[in-house]
């Protein structure tokens, strides 16, 4: 391939190992700076896409029909912390995302007649997890300015992406656009709960988790199973270290109502040692989560659903849907419509949950609703009622 300076690549047919052994790729490359003479260069090569993985696909003859009509998938790549890296290489890389996966899907629609298209564009989630947090006060050497813009450019990103399907709309389609969830910019930080890894330092000084030691007496990255009575894990869960359940159990079933009440009543309790307030908004036990949804067995659900409070989350999943950030920013997530069937210049007070979607999807192409559907019809908003 000849690369040009300064010039973004895309789809170079190159080779990485995988196991071992090579294998047929995709990437994107871009030349950053090339000295006339030769002796310096510096350039970026995306991840590697394998373009004979059909393995995502079903039926699999997808796969080969889309890298016959549109060209093979492009690779992602996330790119923080760097203003060029960011500005030169990760948006032109998810740009080449959103045009791959806009023109498969209109190619699916056109050419084979797909009524109903669900199309999932992570570019928001990946790129927003870089800036989100540094909008108040910036990072490293890139001021929150630079945060806001970069912010801002993500979403002129998405709003290209929803561009390519407004034709759609002069075919009488209806299109939702909706995100799974929003994040915000924390007011005080990360305080040790909230985070997608196993939490430590607010259970290890409540003394529900203790770690190992080393001979000098510092704490390893090591759980002292024999001692633990409770670990917090994956943002929103409390899981009690139960005998039977796991072969390093040590808490009594028979007694593990009573250490769920002490523990929710030492996490309402504890303040951060910085602001001197609580840093938890709602702790439940799992059978009471079933007011919001979350009643999710073991393993997958832990015994204590808890949201941290109002300027403590990490960024998102881990408070209720209703917190503010800095920046004006918040975790709830959006939800427009427009199109057939559906009232034009509306607005509604409702709280449109995700579970809402499905049930109204339904309603409008005139199918059953899922029998296990857990939200309802967005009624407030279709032109001819329900």
């Amino acid at each position: 391939v000849t690369l040009q300076n300064g010039e973004y690549v895309r789809d170079i047919v190159d080779e990485a190992l995988k196991n071992g052994e090579p294998i047929a790729c995709n990437r994107d490359m871009r030349i950053l700076e090339l000295r006339e003479d030769g002796s310096y260069l510096k350039m970026w090569v995306s991840a590697a896409m394998d373009i004979q993985m059909d393995k995502f696909w079903h039926p699999s003859s997808l796969f080969h029909e889309v890298v016959d009509n549109v060209g093979f998938p492009p690779p992602t790549s996330t790119l923080g912390g760097d203003e060029v890296l960011i500005g030169q290489c990760m948006y032109g890389c998810w740009e080449h995302t959103m045009d791959w996966q806009s023109e498969t899907l209109n190619y699916f629609i056109a050419q084979k007649g797909i009524e109903v298209i669900f199309s999932h564009f992570h570019a928001p989630d990946l790129q927003d997890h870089m800036f989100i947090r540094h909008m108040k006060t910036g990072y490293k050497d890139m001021s929150p300015e630079m945060h806001e813009q970069f912010l801002q450019n993500v979403y002129t990103q998405v709003d290209r992406y929803v561009g390519h399907f407004l034709h759609l709309l002069d075919k009488d389609s209806t299109i939702f656009i909706i995100s799974d969830h929003a994040q915000v910019c924390p007011t005080h930080g990360f305080r040790g709960m909230g985070e997608t890894c196993t939490n430590i330092t607010i259970m290890r000084d409540l003394g529900y988790t203790v770690l190992k030691k080393d001979e000098s007496g510092q704490d390893l990255r090591q759980i002292d199973w024999s001692q633990t009575l409770a670990v917090a894990n994956r943002e929103l869960y409390i899981y009690l270290n139960l005998k039977g359940r796991t072969p390093h159990g040590i808490v009594d079933p028979a007694d593990q109502y009573d250490l769920e009440e002490k523990l929710i009543t030492d996490l309402y309790g504890y303040r951060d040692p910085i602001t001197g307030r609580r840093i938890i908004a709602l702790a439940l036990r799992r059978k009471d989560a079933a007011i919001l949804g979350l009643d999710i067995p073991y393993p997958q659900g832990g015994d204590i659903v808890y949201f941290m409070a109002e300027g403590y989350e990490h960024d998102h999943a881990d408070s209720l849907s209703t917190s503010l950030g800095e920046c004006d920013t918040s975790v709830s997530p959006i939800f427009i419509a427009a199109g057939r069937g559906i009232k034009e210049g509306f607005y509604t007070e409702r709280v449109i949950r995700q579970v809402d979607v499905a049930p109204t999807a339904a309603v409008m192409l005139g199918v059953a609703m899922p029998a296990q559907a857990e939200g309802a019809p967005i009624y407030q908003i279709l032109a001819n009622g329900f």
